[in-house]
This record gives structure tokens, sequence and C-alpha cells, in this order.
């Protein structure tokens, strides 16, 4: 079974428990980035959470017509999979091209706030990774910021996956212009 609900959770615990590392990408989308990185590395278990049922279906059609086996599909929200699902340390997660809520009265909605990045650090394994990008510059300068005051995470000199920047949200982001800001966080 390539695509889950909240209420499979031994489908979840047992694709977790197969793979000796474990990404984890928050809000898929359609699937771009999970598909293509999942294909690159096929030793690595792959979940991608994403919370639109629609395009939950769209990547597992993906997923099906390149036979892969190492993705799974969790549609729900990270903050439900993120506290009642993980069961072993993650590799690295991936967070790109959010909802930034850009307006300063709307921000307190962001996905990535201080107690959020402050729980998916405890969630990766040593020297985990945490990928972020968007294309809106006050909403990655927040997260640089967090992480730089974050206990237990450091700026990476690594940049985000090249699979990132074929997205649907990047290719529309470069269509009109607009850079794409990333930031990596390690854990230490």
């Amino acid at each position: 079974m390539v695509l889950v609900e909240a209420d499979d959770a031994e489908t979840i615990k047992a694709f977790q428990t197969k793979w000796q590392s474990i990404d984890v990408e928050i809000g898929s989308g359609n699937g771009h980035f999970l598909v293509e990185f999942a294909q690159r590395y096929p030793d690595i278990g792959f979940i991608g959470i994403e919370a639109k049922k629609k395009r939950c279906l769209k990547i597992q059609q993906k997923i099906k017509s390149r036979q892969i086996e190492n993705i799974l599909v969790f549609h729900g929200t990270a903050e439900v999979f993120l506290h009642d699902f993980i069961a072993v340390p993650i590799h690295a997660l991936h967070v790109y091209f959010p909802d930034p809520w850009p307006k300063t009265k709307h921000r307190r909605r962001r996905f990535m706030k201080k107690d959020m990045l402050s729980e998916l650090m405890q969630l990766l394994a040593p020297h985990g990774k945490l990928y972020f990008a968007s294309d809106v510059f006050d909403y990655y300068l927040q997260v640089k910021i967090l992480g730089i005051l974050e206990t237990g995470a450091m700026l990476s000199d690594d940049s985000i996956p090249d699979e990132a920047k074929g997205s649907l949200f990047c290719a529309r982001t470069a269509a009109v212009g607009k850079k794409t800001n990333g930031i990596v966080l390690q854990k230490i």
C-alpha cells in the first residue's frame, strides 16, 4: 500500500522499521520532489505528508507508474503524523514552499515557527538535516534566524537538492522571476 490514512498505524510503523534510513517530506504537493528523490536513493525510505487528498492520489499514480517501492504517502497533516506516528529517528526532513502567510497579521499561521522547528530538530537522527526553501524572503529569513537560535542545530553548507528545484512551485517561482531561498540546518 502506497497511500495511508491516520487510521493505518500498523502500515506506517511497518514501513518505518523496514528502512535503515527515513526521509520525510512535509507538504509533498503533487510529488515532484518526492518521486524524483526517492528514485535517486532507492535504499532510503521516504514518507510524504500531504493534507490534500487529490494531491495524494497524484503522487500515488506517479509512484505506481514508476514502480517505486520506497515511498509511503500519508494523507493528513504534518502535526498529526509527527506527533502520533514517528517510530524511528529521521535522516532528513524536507519542507519546500510551505504556505507563506505573507501578511504580517497571518504569520502566526506559518508552519515553521520556533516550537515546530524545535520539535523537528528533536525528531532528527544525530547529524540529520532539515532542508527548507521558500520564494518568500521574509519566511526564509525567519527560518534562518530561528535555526541560528535553535539549541542543537547549526547552519550547514549544503544546499537544497536539485530535485526540489524541479518542483512545480519552484518552476512557478522562476517563471515569474522570483528567487528561491534555501537553508539547511543540521542537528548537532
